[in-house]
């Protein structure tokens, strides 16, 4: 097949969602499909790489989060588009809106993903504590984009019940954007002179890392901890200065995916403080190298899919119960151990080749039952034709 790929950016490596769509890129390609990609930073021979679109007050807000906007090119997309089977997008704002129509109009069939969880907007605008806000912003994505959809990628079983609670009339795919084959447990587990908690993910107010900072301050092995947060964002020195209140031990880096690895295989405990999230594939990357999670129990998050006991849960936002649980696995190094073992057994549902493969799926249907919808429209005019003769 070949795939046109349609999301904003492409080059922000420290975006949850670019990682996903290059990953899924890539894991396309090494099935035999030639993806073409739809967005600024793309720079592949087939790409289409746009001009970023600059919005007043929103870009710069936006970019806080590592959020661009791509500015729709006719021609430039014209071109990506132009043999296409299929197209696939990731995110429902302007330019993804546009390439729509653009698709329609050129008899391409088409299909999203929803990566855009509306409290990852709330939480950012400070308007988390108002409920209608985020109704209305799912009921603003369905008007706007997805009821042009007639197949819709939801990551995780929790999402695709968020969007069927909301009237969303697709056909909800449940398939996980799948994790790099390459997080794998270490051959040899090092001995740290401090126990090591980490966490991968942006710095952003829905990802609550500052609970995690309190729940060590409070933790009886205070002095033995050493948390490591890897990523990005806005919350960065707020987060230093709590560390710094508290004398929690924090350092803080955003490293390429070996060093990532190597960094998660050397850890041992995870952590997952994410109040709002719509599955996380860093938690699946971080139980894929053998690590035990601790995560939110969030009812805005997907992310406690992956507890397999409910000391890998604690209570969303409680430093006390999450210093317990820290407490528990710190005390207990045999059963974490053991535990070990079974979340990265576990983690292998969650393959980037079983997505992939689900995906084809997704593909295949869509544009089996376009070409049908399309057949069957021709079909009357065929009939008038032959009856006039």
């Amino acid at each position: 097949m070949v795939i046109c790929i349609v999301i904003d950016l492409i080059d922000c490596l420290t975006n949850g969602s670019v990682m996903t769509a290059r990953r899924f890129a890539d894991g396309l390609r090494q099935k035999g499909h030639e993806v073409r990609l739809v967005a600024v930073g793309a720079d592949g021979e087939n790409d289409c790489n746009v001009d970023e679109r600059y919005v007043p007050i929103l870009t710069e807000v936006s970019a806080r989060s590592q959020i661009k906007f791509g500015k729709f090119n006719e021609e430039k997309v014209r071109k990506a588009f132009t043999g296409a089977d299929i197209v696939h997008f990731i995110f429902p704002f302007k330019l993804e809106k546009k390439c729509k129509k653009l698709a329609d109009e050129m008899h391409i069939p088409t299909t999203a993903a929803f990566h855009v969880q509306p409290e990852n907007i709330s939480y950012n605008a400070h308007l988390e504590k108002i409920k209608p806000f985020n109704t209305f912003i799912y009921y603003w994505f369905k008007k706007t984009f997805y009821k042009d959809f007639d197949r819709i990628h939801c990551p995780t079983a929790f999402i695709a019940q968020q969007l069927s609670d909301h009237g969303y009339k697709g056909e909800l795919y449940v398939i996980s954007n799948g994790y790099d084959p390459a997080f794998v447990p270490p051959a040899q587990k090092p001995v740290n002179d401090k126990f090591e908690v980490v966490m991968t993910g942006r710095l952003a107010p829905e990802k609550n890392q500052q609970v995690i900072i309190k729940a060590i301050a409070k933790s009886k092995h205070k002095e033995d901890i050493r948390l490591t947060l890897l990523g990005n964002g806005a919350q960065k020195k707020n987060l230093q200065k709590l560390a710094l209140k508290l004398g929690v031990d924090v350092s803080f880096d955003f490293l390429p995916k070996e060093k990532l690895i190597e960094r998660l295989q050397k850890s041992d405990l995870y952590v997952h403080s994410a109040t709002v999230e719509i599955e996380a594939i860093a938690c699946i990357e971080a139980i894929a190298c053998g690590l035990v999670p601790v995560i939110a129990e969030s009812s805005l998050s997907a992310t406690k899919q992956f507890a397999l006991g409910p000391l890998s849960l604690f209570k969303d936002n409680d430093e006390d119960d999450l210093a317990r649980k820290m407490d528990y696995w710190y005390e207990h190094p045999s059963e974490r151990a053991a535990a070990s073992g079974r979340y990265a057994t576990f983690a292998k549902k969650f393959s980037l080749s079983e997505s992939i493969s689900l995906a084809e799926q997704m593909f295949a249907d869509e544009i089996s039952d376009y070409n049908a919808k399309k057949d069957n429209a021709e079909e009357p005019s065929r009939r008038f034709f032959y009856s006039a003769r």
